[in-house]
């Protein structure tokens, strides 16, 4: 009994303190990690992104159009392998700056200056021929293979090969 008259205070004791120390904060929730850059940029054409749902269209240069938009086969084969670096940049990249300007193109896309991991989109693509610097003039991706070869057929699009 007596044994029972000690013990109960010091259950009542340690109950109580317990209660008396303050609950740990609730630990921070991790961040989500940042969408990798593949996951934000999608390449529609060497010039032309999507880039977090905004239609764009890089500053400074004219790519090759891709088919059926191509006007013969040497701008289709540029077009695809102009498309391809730019996939490849946005695969190996994981930082992306997007500066738009005021100006829009013909189809209201908003011409933007583009860097990847600080490569500016435009620079890389010129540089590597993979397209023509626009303040210059509309490069003829054709014309060294379409008008400068004789007897070379004139062709407005690939499509006239099926007439």
């Amino acid at each position: 009994m007596r044994l029972r008259l000690v013990l109960l205070p010091l259950a009542v004791a340690a109950a109580l303190a317990g209660c008396d120390r303050p609950e740990p904060p609730p630990e921070a929730a991790p961040r989500p990690p940042e969408p990798a850059l593949t996951e934000r940029v999608k390449v529609l054409n060497a010039d032309v992104l999507v880039v977090d749902g905004q239609h764009i269209r890089l500053a400074g240069v004219w790519a090759p159009q891709p088919i059926p938009d191509a006007r013969c086969w040497a701008e289709a084969l540029a077009a695809r392998e102009a498309t391809a670096r730019m996939r490849e940049i946005i695969q190996q990249g994981s930082e992306i700056t997007v500066a738009p300007s005021a100006a829009k193109d013909a189809y209201n896309r908003t011409i933007t200056h583009v860097t990847v991991d600080r490569l500016d989109l435009s620079d890389a693509l010129a540089e590597r021929g993979l397209a023509a610097v626009s303040d210059r003039y509309r490069f003829g991706w054709c014309e060294p293979i379409s008008t400068n070869e004789p007897g070379a057929p004139p062709m407005r699009s690939l499509m006239d090969f099926g007439r």
